[in-house]
């Protein structure tokens, strides 16, 4: 059984989806001016999804930091509780 999909997944997987959609319609009309309409949203979708990630690793770092200091936390307590002798 497949777990829940993480809604920021799902948006991520939907706009590849829709840039590639773009693509290839780009790639079939072969129009300039739909192509510097392509260019600038498959940029505009790289800008965001490069913010994205960068947000994600910092939410992902702060996590560790927070599990660590949890995890140091417990082991003070179980130490001072007499646990860890």
């Amino acid at each position: 059984m497949i777990g829940e999909i993480p809604s920021w997944l799902v948006t991520l997987g939907a706009s590849a989806l829709t840039a590639v959609g773009g693509f290839i319609l780009a790639l079939l009309n072969r129009g300039p001016a739909m192509q510097t309409a392509l260019d600038a949203r498959l940029q505009t979708l790289i800008d965001g999804y490069e913010r994205r990630v960068d947000d994600l690793m910092l939410e992902v770092h702060g996590l560790r930091e927070e599990v660590v200091n949890l995890r140091r936390a417990l082991a003070e307590a179980h130490y001072k509780n007499g646990f860890g002798a």
